[in-house]
């Protein structure tokens, strides 16, 4: 077993025209810590595995893994168990850590259980978008620090890379990814949080993971099985929740925002979305229970999405306009 303070779990697929600069972002930390990058390659057929293995030989503290094409998910699972530092951080192949930024996550995580950073998020029209506070920041207690969650999250609440965990933790409630590939994030998250207490938690200002959106990527491509997993998304997140009436008060307005989150990459992925199909997927809602624990922009765009359906596809289209 290695000795380490923190691990970094990155999986791989087909990254070659991304993954050193992500990796050289990560090496050249700065740090007293020691840290271990596991690169878990899920099936690559381009110069990733070669590009990794030419890393592994320069730097003692880089290892690569295989599995056969499985999907991030899986990959990420098996970065876990091969894990060996008290900490485990994550990374995409195709982002950065900024300088510094292992350092800053591991002095914050010290007498906690989570950190949490701020995100910059750099499209590929040159556009770039900070965020800095988390949501779950401005919870007093447990459940309402899964209620927010659940209902107000922005992406840098959900994502896994801008965090450190504690491994501990992780592998004492077997906290793995699950559904395909789709959601993954937040369902581990949201598992991770019901472990721990709100004031478990330190949060970082500091946008220190650089967050690359592209076209084609899982998330920003038309995918015709996406209803059928955020249907199942949302049965897990019932199915964790249900059990506490408190929590449980969340569940309309945490449906809701996951169907608008379809509605929203359904009118900006494919083509043949329409009014009729807006209306249907709204309709599935309970608005006036959801809107009770909505943010009222959230709240204003599901009725808008609702009433005026046409011109709201039209409205959301132009001002997100592919990167």
């Amino acid at each position: 077993m290695r000795n380490v303070d923190v691990s970094v779990v990155i999986p791989s697929y087909n990254s070659e025209k991304t993954i050193e600069k992500a990796l050289d972002s990560i090496v050249n930390q700065k740090t007293k810590y020691n840290f271990e990058v596991l690169i878990i390659d899920d099936g690559s057929f381009d110069n990733t595995i070669d590009i990794v293995k030419n890393y592994a030989k320069n730097y003692d503290n880089i290892y690569l893994f295989f599995q056969r094409h499985k999907f991030q998910a899986e990959a990420r699972n098996l970065g876990i168990e091969y894990a060996n530092g008290e900490y485990l951080m994550f990374a995409d192949a195709d982002d950065q850590y900024s300088e510094g930024y292992i350092d800053i996550m591991m002095k914050s995580i010290k007498n906690k259980k989570l950190v949490i950073s701020g995100i910059q998020k750099d499209f590929s029209n040159g556009k770039v978008e900070i965020e800095k506070n988390s949501i779950l920041e401005k919870s007093n207690n447990n459940n309402q620090l899964i209620g927010n969650y659940l209902t107000k999250n922005k992406e840098m609440d959900v994502g896994l890379w801008n965090k450190i965990f504690r491994l501990d933790i992780i592998k004492k409630n077997n906290i793995m990814m699950i559904n395909e590939n789709y959601f993954e994030d937040s369902l581990f998250v949201l598992k991770y949080l019901l472990n721990i207490d709100f004031d478990d938690i330190n949060y970082i200002s500091n946008p220190g993971y650089i967050l690359n959106k592209h076209i084609g990527s899982t998330t920003n491509s038309y995918d015709p099985s996406l209803l059928i997993k955020c249907e199942n998304y949302i049965e897990k997140v019932y199915d964790i929740i249900c059990d506490n009436s408190s929590l449980k008060s969340y569940f309309n307005a945490f449906k809701a925002r996951t169907y608008l989150f379809y509605i929203h990459r359904s009118i900006l992925n494919n083509p043949l979305w329409n009014k009729e199909k807006q209306k249907e997927i709204i309709n599935r809602i309970n608005l006036n229970d959801a809107i009770k624990n909505l943010s009222i922009k959230y709240s204003a765009a599901i009725v808008f999405a609702y009433i005026f359906p046409e011109k709201y596809i039209k409205v959301y289209s132009q001002k997100n306009k592919t990167f």
